[in-house]
């Protein structure tokens, strides 16, 4: 069908397919519901020019505006292509190049026009219909005085046709609603008569609209229509009519441009209908945190609205204002709970809190590395915060920071490993193979009788142990042992997330009843993108992660310490920042960044290779960044055993020092202070 033919058909249909049929008489008004109620009569369709008329908010149209209405469609292209969804028209697509030509040339005529139309100042108008207001009585039997008339020009047209739009001329009551726009009512139609009730110039306008910037004394008190914000007026308070109910949105819009100096007061009709789009009004002020106070009831009592209850009961609805007003008065000022709220932000405010925060942290344990060097750098442990240590492949980071975890487990502190590369048994064979060095060393046997972590996952080694290297590992197991329940490997592949370390760190909160557990990462770069962030780049990605584990940090009150790799472009120079992968976020985002080397990188004649060929390795321990420390960029010296997994003091080469994990006695000995 062609679109001609099909517009044609289509003004022929009947609202059944979309509107639901009125009580009385035609269908349910899709502008303000007219025909819910027991008496309404609905919208209903002039069969001499195929239009339909609502008598009570004036809507007018074809069948078209119809479906625009009901479906929020201002567009003639959308309501026809709604149309014909509703009533299966199937329509013809034009393709040629003229009719596209013609389109486009329709479109730029129309836009040239609609720049240079302006809206017709109607002033003269309202000040001509102004003029005969004493023509009719209708005010006076609406309770309304010529005080009021005068204040908002309203005015009369005994013979209203707005220029010539309508047919047939009608006696109406003129309500400006800006220099452009105003509504009239008709009242010469009698109960139950056909023409129009109300009737609106130009786009729909809130009326009062500028008491929201002007009024500063007095909560303006919203209202369904026109006729009922003056009686609120009359009555002695402030009002705006929104001349429909589910004109709330224009309210809205005004709201987000202007911020009222009092709470509004919300007085919709006494009906289901008021009700429904107060509600709706609710949310929105709801969503902006504007203060109101609902008083329907309050205002109108037994009435249906307040022109109602003026008419019946002047006295009371004045009354009642000014009750409404004294309960707003009790309402706190949100400016003042504003203020409140913005100067308890500041430090002096905090300073109790802060007091608070010092005696909890007095409370907290002391965390050690289990290398009292590392630990006098740090400023006597690990404290709250995020910690990143990096190094080149094959170094030992994993290593030295699964040390570190079993050294705070074996000061019965509870640590969560989330390994991204290695299993969780990888991981428990290199700390037990570092348990058979360190029992050797305890016990002066020859360091041969200690297992590498293979040896110890090899079952099959195990029958040509000696007696010797059987009481090695047994030692090392018990050892273990007795300090492994408190620690907690995840393992992964490229499949944990952030947002998947916080819920494992408040489960294990919820279940053990520990409430800071120390939480390390092995490694940074492979932890996955959070949702949504498939498409990231590894920056983003890593930039991301470091925000959101230094959050991680600050929300539970926790140590996080993560490991990282280095660019390979920094193998043979010393170890600085910029080593760090993606070393924005990194540099910026850790409390403690902290970089392993070879002795020597760096250097002149400086080989990798033969430094990681050494067994054992130097190592130094680099802080390059401290937020509330020491630096120690030349390094702290350690010796790394590769075979054993195990990392010590540099004195520990002449066979004293190594791990020595921090009692009671010696806390005083550390710089915590």
């Amino acid at each position: 069908m062609q679109r001609e033919d099909a517009t044609r058909e289509i003004r022929t249909q009947s609202p059944d397919a979309f509107l639901q049929k009125a009580r009385k008489r035609g269908w349910i008004c899709p502008e303000c519901h007219n025909g819910e109620g027991k008496d309404g009569d609905g919208i209903v369709l002039n069969k001499k020019n195929g239009s339909y008329k609502c008598f009570k908010c004036g809507f007018s149209g074809d069948i078209f505006d119809l479906i625009g209405k009901e479906y929020g469609l201002s567009e003639f292209n959308d309501q026809f292509q709604k149309a014909t969804e509703i009533y299966g028209i199937s329509v013809e697509k034009y393709n040629s190049g003229t009719y596209a030509q013609q389109k486009q040339q329709a479109v730029k005529t129309i836009s040239t026009v609609a720049a240079t139309q302006k809206p017709y100042d109607m002033t003269e108008y309202y000040k001509k219909c102004h003029g005969t207001i004493k023509d009719t009585s209708y005010f006076s039997g609406r309770g309304i005085s010529q005080a009021t008339l005068d204040r908002f020009y309203i005015g009369y047209d005994a013979s209203f046709t707005d220029n010539g739009k309508l047919s047939r001329p009608m006696q109406a009551v003129i309500f400006p609603t800006s220099a452009e726009t105003f509504e009239a009512r008709n009242i010469s139609i009698v109960a139950g008569g056909e023409g129009f009730r109300y009737y609106k110039h130009g786009s729909a306008t809130l009326f009062n609209r500028k008491a929201l910037s002007d009024e500063k004394d007095k909560s303006i008190i919203i209202v369904e229509g026109i006729i009922d914000a003056l009686s609120i007026i009359e009555a002695g308070g402030q009002a705006i009519g929104l001349s429909s109910a589910d004109n709330y949105k224009l309210l809205v819009s005004e709201l987000d441009k202007v911020v009222p100096a009092k709470p509004l007061v919300l007085c919709f009709d006494a009906d289901e209908t008021g009700a429904t789009f107060e509600a709706k009004l609710i949310e929105e002020l709801n969503k902006r945190h504007i203060p109101y106070l609902s008083a329907t009831k309050d205002i109108v009592g037994d009435s249906h609205d307040p022109n109602d209850r003026l008419v019946k009961d002047a006295d009371g609805l004045k009354a009642s204002i000014i009750s409404v007003y004294e309960k707003v008065a009790a309402l706190p000022d949100p400016a003042e709970e504003a203020k409140a709220e913005y100067l308890k932000t500041s430090a002096g405010k905090s300073v109790s809190a802060f007091m608070e925060a010092i005696k909890a942290n007095a409370e907290k344990p002391r965390l050690s590395t289990g290398f009292k060097d590392i630990d006098n750098a740090l400023d006597g442990g690990i404290y709250t915060g995020f910690y990143i240590i990096g190094a080149i492949s094959s170094l030992g980071k994993t290593t030295l920071t699964l040390q570190i975890a079993d050294n705070l487990a074996k000061q019965g502190r509870d640590v969560l490993f989330f390994s991204l590369e290695q299993s969780k048994h990888d991981l428990m064979s290199k700390s037990i193979s570092r348990e058979t060095f360190l029992y050797c060393r305890d016990k002066g046997l020859v360091a041969n009788n200690a297992k590498s972590n293979l040896a110890i996952m090899d079952g099959r080694r195990w029958a040509d142990f000696s007696a010797t290297e059987n009481e090695v590992v047994t030692g090392a197991f018990k050892a273990y042992e007795d300090y492994a329940g408190h620690i907690f490997i995840h393992e992964g592949i490229g499949n944990i997330s952030v947002s998947e370390i916080r819920e494992k760190i408040k489960n294990h909160i919820s279940i053990t009843g520990n409430m800071r557990p120390i939480v390390f990462i092995d490694y940074l770069q492979i932890l996955k993108a959070s949702d949504g962030d498939d498409r990231a780049t590894d920056k983003q990605i890593v930039d991301h992660n470091v925000t959101a584990l230094k959050q991680l940090s600050r929300d539970f009150d926790i140590p996080i310490i993560a490991v990282s790799s280095l660019n390979r472009e920094n193998y043979k120079s010393k170890i600085n920042m910029a080593a760090f992968k993606e070393s924005g976020a990194i540099e910026y985002g850790s409390d403690v960044l902290i970089g392993l080397q070879f002795t020597g990188a760096g250097d002149d004649g400086f080989d990798v290779d033969e430094a990681k060929a050494k067994d054992p390795r130097e190592i130094d321990f680099c802080i390059l960044k401290n937020r509330n420390g020491k630096i120690t960029s030349d390094g702290i010296p350690m010796t790394f055993y590769p075979v054993f997994n195990c990392f010590m003091d540099a004195e520990g080469v002449n066979g004293d020092g190594g791990f020595v994990p921090i009692t009671k006695e010696m806390e005083d000995e550390l710089p915590f202070g």
